[in-house]
């Protein structure tokens, strides 16, 4: 569905389909598992028994793939798997950025054109998702433009996640809302109408609270975690509710209520996604005829207990045996209801995450460091408005400070100080600040690429002229800024953030490992060569098919 003044971005193809429809998949799936470190794939390959292992012993591995820009957050780093576009050319610089011309920060994903579209009642009015601020096509978007019959749809438990996946014209994106103890959607897709019988069915059957009772345990022994160090952390999370097991049901019915969002920072968010996805599959009959369709699936709830626990914990470790078993059942189920010969999968992620700083020390980091959120931005702001008095600038001059970029009202800039310099002693003055290795101005990053300046290219990749700040920071490695008191996140461009998966998988793939860097933005144009669906001209991303293809 396209609103007024929400124009559709058309792809542009030129290349030829490469894929025989005779042997072509039925069904793809991108599976992208938020927060999945390429070292995930490997740590713990001794206890996989399901998909995991399954994708690393059939599937064509890429041990050194990479998210190639620099601002790795989930809705930038989505985006760019499913466009094979980098951020610079989609749009999605990051979750959120700052508009100027609404004078207030923007969700990547919020449209307020559009609703909610739900299969039960809301408590309270659910803001509207759409893709209408991203600014190219997705694989779904090419497949529907060469083939009118094929179905595409997303899934995740995040919007952003769902929304920049899907593409701009899915048959249906959904995601969770926890407001409604469902998954639902917006009345962007399917002509606004409200979602299906069988989307309303699966909601009334309370997936959310499958495992409430039970609460979250380790699925081995503890002995079996040892290799992640402690369970009890002090830095992880809230820094109380930090070792196994977990338990959410005191007896209230407040706390069931509450188990509703709480399932984000558990596996079960993502078994039910994975549930739910299954359920798709089979009532709108993905992969039944010749005519390929496309599934986008993200687990997000990885993303949320890596936020809490970090890379090293009980806790991520459980989740990822976890997943290991859920993706054996979908990987045995797709076997089934599409044909083991018949449907393609390529796992990746978004993005990366930085170890608990606390903990980064303690694995040879010295460096490490936490700066809350609580001393980042005074500190920003004092940078900057001590740069504007030495310009005799007004403090009004500094419109914006975001999680890693300051936007500047570069019209305050009169007389001998230009908008150029305004930008350059600003990046002078808050570069000095002890957590920021290098800033970037953004007439800087729209010029030459600057080799001696390090991951100039990767910011260049990031940026966007009309969302990107007046100048960006990157902070030093190992530092974690703009933090919670606990927890970790992610967001640089260095390797603990960068270095993800990318596995191929099922009908047309030939086993193997690979040493060739690939990125993030290979995915779609590989799974496009595999279904025998022409890619734009003007991707960022390359086919692996020569890589990959058993043929």
């Amino acid at each position: 569905m396209v609103l007024a003044g929400c124009p559709r971005v058309e792809p542009t193809v030129t290349s030829a389909p490469t894929a025989k429809d005779s042997t072509r998949p039925r069904l793809a799936v991108v599976l992208v598992v938020d927060q999945m470190r390429a070292d995930y794939l490997d740590r713990y390959a001794d206890l996989y028994r399901g998909g995991l292992a399954r994708l690393r012993r059939e599937g064509a591995v890429f041990v050194e793939a990479d998210v190639q820009h620099a601002l790795t957050y989930t809705a930038p780093g989505h985006a760019s798997v499913a466009t094979a576009s980098h951020p610079s050319h989609h749009g999605i610089v990051s979750n959120e950025w700052y508009d100027r011309a609404k004078a207030k920060a923007v969700y990547a994903a919020d449209d307020p054109a559009v609703t909610a579209s739900l299969t039960a009642a809301s408590p309270a009015p659910i803001s509207g998702r759409s893709p209408q601020q991203l600014e190219r096509s997705t694989l779904g978007d090419w497949l529907k433009g060469q083939e009118p019959k094929a179905r595409v749809f997303s899934v995740a438990l995040k919007d952003r996640s769902a929304v920049m996946m899907g593409g701009q014209a899915p048959d249906r994106a959904y995601w969770y809302m926890s407001e409604v103890a469902g998954f639902g959607s917006s009345s962007w897709y399917a002509d606004g109408a409200p979602p299906p019988a069988w989307v309303a069915a699966f909601n009334a059957a309370d997936p959310v609270h499958r495992r409430f009772e039970s609460g979250w345990t380790r699925v081995l022994d503890a002995a079996a975690y040892l290799r992640s160090g402690p369970d009890r952390v002090e830095a992880e999370g809230d820094g109380v509710k930090t070792e196994f097991p977990h338990v959410y049901n005191d007896g209230t019915a407040d706390s069931r209520a509450a188990f509703a969002k709480q399932i984000l920072w558990t596996p079960f968010g993502d078994e039910m996604s994975v549930m739910f996805a299954r359920a798709l599959v089979t009532e709108e009959q993905l992969g039944a005829d010749e005519v390929p369709d496309v599934l986008m699936l993200s687990l997000s709830s990885a993303d949320y207990i890596g936020h809490a626990y970090g890379p090293f914990s009980h806790e991520i470790q459980d989740y990822y045996l976890r997943l290991d078993a859920y993706l054996g059942e979908f990987l045995g189920f797709l076997d089934e209801a599409v044909g083991e010969d018949r449907y393609v999968l390529a796992l990746t992620a978004d993005h990366g995450a930085l170890p608990l700083p606390e903990e980064a020390r303690l694995r040879g980091h010295p460096t490490a460091r936490r700066v809350v959120a609580a001393d980042y931005y005074p500190r920003v702001r004092a940078a900057v408005h001590a740069a504007l008095a030495g310009l005799k600038l007004p403090e009004s001059a500094l419109l914006h400070v975001g999680e890693d970029g300051v936007w500047l009202d570069v019209a305050q800039a009169t007389g001998e100080t230009s908008p150029a310099q305004l930008r350059s002693v600003v990046a002078v003055a808050v570069r000095k600040l002890d957590f920021v290795a290098d800033t970037y101005t953004a007439d800087e990053l729209s010029g030459p690429t600057n080799q001696l300046r390090p991951f100039m290219d990767r910011y260049k990749r990031s940026f966007y002229a009309t969302r990107s700040p007046d100048v960006q920071l990157r902070f030093k490695e190992w530092s974690l800024v703009d933090a919670q008191p606990g927890g970790t996140s992610h967001g640089s461009p260095y390797r603990y953030d960068t270095h993800v998966p990318v596995v191929f998988f099922g009908a047309g793939v030939r086993p193997g490992v690979h040493a060739a860097a690939v990125g993030t933005v290979d995915v779609a144009p590989t799974v496009a060569a595999l279904l025998g669906v022409r890619v734009p001209d003007d991707v960022d991303g390359r086919s692996l098919l020569t890589l990959v293809g058993d043929k």
